[in-house]
């Protein structure tokens, strides 16, 4: 099919993923060549740098966000990488996604991957708008679900639409490690968090049989330059040799750690993934609850070196 053949949308097209065995080890699984990506909120940060990463793999990327200034920027810059395109949208309203999603169709024809990145990170910023759930507005609260929910929901209800006609497409949620374990001061946008990984299940089992994907990736800490300032970028030097003993957080992950794992499950490469919450948090999930147990580095650098002299 022609990409710029809106006209066939409800044709079904032939990912690697849908081709015979022989066909499908000759190539690279983790090449996008041929498809169709929208990356919400994808002018800074993670969804900059998932954009950049999704273009070299061959995928023609339309990102968009609510600052059309910050958006021309981006493409400025994505451009030396692959086919991008900008569209200003405000993915909490209805018709800002429609608009979005005509115009991606008219440019490159159906959707066939979507990254659900945008999110209310400007108003977690400011600190006074989320908090402990019995001191937030509900004003607030709407607020906050519509930049966490409704901005993913609204958008996959579009890209579904490509998706069942092609019978093939995947659907990356960002999540975050709110969801599964307290972040005091978060309360909303925790909630939000859980009801993505809870959305991202629902559409797995309601679409998978058509080889329509989704899948969420728990987000740790990264440090991300959100257009005011690199945050969280530095990890505080430890001077005490027993810190590392302590219950501290892992390093801070950088944007193109999310990228891969996005690139994994919207590719070829993750084929046989679907409905799962796959945590990129530097094992932050994994900590132990008694750190002070946890081996010095040099016993098991004793304790290798010892099982290579058996």
């Amino acid at each position: 099919m022609d990409s710029h053949d809106t006209a066939g949308l409800g044709r079904h097209r032939r990912r690697p993923e849908q081709m015979q065995g022989g066909d499908f080890m000759t190539m690279d699984p983790f090449r996008l060549d041929g498809e169709v990506a929208v990356v919400t909120g994808g002018t800074a940060g993670i969804g900059f740098e998932t954009a950049r990463v999704l273009l070299s793999a061959g995928a023609r990327v339309v990102v968009c966000g609510r600052n059309p200034e910050r958006g021309r920027h981006a493409v400025e810059q994505l451009r030396a990488v692959g086919d991008v395109h900008f569209t200003p949208a405000d993915v909490s309203d209805e018709n800002s996604v429609s608009d979005l999603f005509a115009d991606v169709r008219s440019r490159y024809g159906p959707v066939s991957v979507l990254v659900n990145n945008a999110g209310p990170t400007d108003l977690l910023h400011s600190r006074d708008v989320d908090g402990p759930l019995g001191a937030v507005r509900p004003t607030a609260f709407a607020t906050l679900m519509e930049r966490t929910v409704t901005s993913s929901y609204l958008p996959t209800r579009e890209a579904l639409t490509d998706m069942l006609g092609a019978r093939a497409g995947s659907i990356v949620m960002i999540s975050s490690m709110a969801a599964a374990q307290a972040m005091p001061g978060f309360d909303t946008y925790a909630t939000g968090k859980g009801a993505i990984e809870s959305m991202t299940r629902a559409i797995a089992g309601s679409y998978g049989h058509l080889d329509i994907r989704c899948n969420a990736i728990r987000v740790g800490r990264i440090a991300v330059d959100h257009g005011g300032g690199l945050r969280a970028a530095a990890d505080p030097v430890e001077e005490d040799p027993d810190a590392w003993r302590g219950p501290s957080l892992p390093k801070a992950g950088t944007p193109e750690d999310i990228a891969h794992a996005v690139l994994y499950l919207s590719s070829a490469a993750g084929r046989y993934v679907n409905g799962v919450v796959l945590p990129v948090d530097g094992g932050v999930g994994s900590r132990s609850l008694v750190p002070w147990q946890t081996p010095r580095p040099e016993m098991l650098d004793e304790h290798a070196t010892a099982l290579l002299g058996d």
